[in-house]
């Protein structure tokens, strides 16, 4: 599957940079890599210390300003990145296209993804949560500039979130964040991106076992708290009330320093006596 899916980045019809990050595999990921030779860039690390600490290692190594993000077992159609690009604008916050689930043993298509958000095109940001506070929109069917990734890829997690499960929440939450920054979003209306089902998916493993389904489900709508926090402070401008809610702290803080310098001189001057 990751020969498929660095097969279809190399034949992209846009010109692009190719990266392979590897943190801890003990397969067969470092020769089929390094098969490529100079056509990609592969960056191995022997520790593992997550999905989202592979992506960042990725996203930092990348030279331009825009970044597709694919698993080793998802692969492109050789315009998506064209098309994509296409639409991208300075008020547009990413650009994403439809996708399909395939079987992976069969080479069946299961589902259709995200066909029914708009027609190409650009659109309002409000359009795209619609679908994605209902479920997940995977940041593996968009483009994302890199200074966004970098701002709302919560590596280590969604901040203040009670619950957890096998790091899923801050994908959801990147794309969603990047809301907040730009008012449009660009969507290519083909199924230009394809996902696959198989055994040992993090999906797939959940759908089968109803309290991983459950944890799953519990570990995005942290993600989605988060969200619905943060568009409170930036809509209902909250950071006013945070603002003088940190000059109160402050205050505070420089009495209680005040009160702790005098009553430890009293205590010292007391010693002496």
């Amino acid at each position: 599957m990751l020969r498929r899916c660095i097969e279809s980045a190399i034949a992209q019809t846009h010109s692009c940079e190719v990266i392979v990050v590897d943190h801890g595999s003990i397969d067969d990921t470092p020769s089929v890599a390094r098969s490529f030779g100079d056509r990609i860039r592969y960056i191995r690390r022997d520790d593992d210390y997550g999905v989202h600490f592979c992506w960042l290692d990725g996203v930092l190594a990348a030279k331009g300003d825009f970044i597709h993000i694919n698993f080793d077992d998802d692969f492109m159609h050789p315009s998506f990145i064209e098309k994509c690009m296409a639409l991208a604008a300075p008020d547009v916050a990413f650009v994403m296209s439809g996708a399909v689930v395939r079987d992976e043993v069969s080479g069946r298509t299961l589902s259709h993804l995200f066909a029914d958000i708009a027609p190409t095109g650009v659109h309002p940001v409000s359009r795209f949560m619609r679908h994605q506070i209902r479920g997940l929109i995977s940041p593996c069917a968009l483009i994302i500039r890199k200074k966004d990734i970098l701002d709302f890829l919560f590596v280590g997690g969604v901040p203040f979130a009670r619950y957890e499960y096998r790091g899923v929440g801050p994908d959801w939450l990147m794309s969603a964040m990047a809301t907040l920054r730009y008012p449009n979003f660009g969507y290519v209306n083909e199924a230009l991106v394809v996902f696959s089902s198989h055994e040992g998916s993090i999906t797939i493993d959940a759908q089968k076992d109803a309290v991983r389904h459950r944890a799953l489900n519990l570990a995005y709508q942290q993600a989605r708290k988060f969200y619905a926090v943060s568009y409170l402070m930036s809509r209902l401008r909250l950071d006013f009330l945070a603002y003088f809610f940190l000059k109160f702290l402050q205050q505070s803080a420089r009495l209680q320093s005040k009160f702790h310098r005098l009553f430890a001189s009293k205590s010292t001057f007391k010693s002496y006596e």
